[in-house]
């Protein structure tokens, strides 16, 4: 495994400080990605807000599960649509980080104002519901 991810922490704490390693706030910002990803691929919101309301009607699954899941399918998206996964997330990272901390702050707070982004304290003033706790469900 590379160290990317790490790097990515590192860049992520000295940028927004400790909700950097807040598994909801990491969680939003995987949302939002896969939201955009699949904008770019040309998929609807409305197909975006159907699935959504498919997934919120069943049952939370393991987080371990669900994100091993979620990378098996953005690995077979970028080969099936012919991108180095691994080169695009090396350059990104090279790109945010000649961000200045200044304009992702603003950013950040933009998303705070909105309701979806955690705050200082790791509080959501989610628009329409609280977000769901990332443990596993009880058994």
């Amino acid at each position: 495994m590379s160290a990317r991810p790490e790097d990515w922490l590192r860049w992520a704490r000295e940028t927004f400080g400790p909700i950097a390693a807040d598994p909801g706030e990491r969680a939003l910002r995987f949302v939002e990605e896969a939201i955009e990803e699949g904008q770019a691929a040309g998929i609807s919101r409305e197909t975006v807000a159907a699935i959504a309301d498919r997934v919120y009607a069943r049952p939370p699954g393991a987080l371990a599960r669900e994100l091993g899941q979620a990378q098996g399918c953005l690995e077979l998206l970028a080969l099936v649509a012919g991108v180095d996964l691994d080169a695009e997330a090396t350059a990104e990272l090279a790109r945010v980080m000649a961000i200045p901390k200044a304009e992702w702050a603003a950013r950040h707070g933009a998303k705070v104002k909105l309701g979806i982004a955690a705050d200082e304290a790791g509080r959501v003033a989610a628009v329409d519901a609280p977000p769901r706790s990332l443990d596993p469900p009880a058994p």
